[in-house]
């Protein structure tokens, strides 16, 4: 009886101390690890921050905005392995990644995480 209830202790801990994120979408386990990590780094601006699926050269990529209460914030992209690909704005406001123009060339604009 008591393995029982030490075993159940264990499991009712362990499913408390996950965070739960509220994703719109499914996501690789290594861009909902990523999104975890962003949520709670002091980078990200209240209630405006988000993360974006689009599919750019025929891949899904996710851009993790930090939102604009930096002037020179950077948005990581990153493809659906974790890869950073590259990063949009910051100080010189750089629009392009693998020296395309990203905006031009995304589909698929799909909201999967927001604060």
């Amino acid at each position: 009886m008591r393995i029982r209830i030490v075993i159940s202790l264990v499991i009712l801990i362990f499913m408390c101390s996950c965070e739960r994120l509220n994703l719109k979408e499914e996501v690789p386990d290594c861009i909902e690890d990523k999104i975890r990590e962003f949520s709670n780094s002091d980078q990200v601006c209240d209630h405006v921050a988000n993360v974006y699926r689009y599919i750019f050269q025929g891949k899904y990529v996710y851009v993790f905005d930090p939102g604009n209460c930096y002037a020179d914030a950077i948005a990581p992209v990153y493809d659906e392995n974790c890869n950073l690909l590259c990063g949009l704005g910051g100080f010189l406001g750089n629009t392009k990644c693998n020296d395309i123009e990203f905006g031009d060339n995304i589909k698929d604009k799909t909201l999967i995480w927001e604060n």
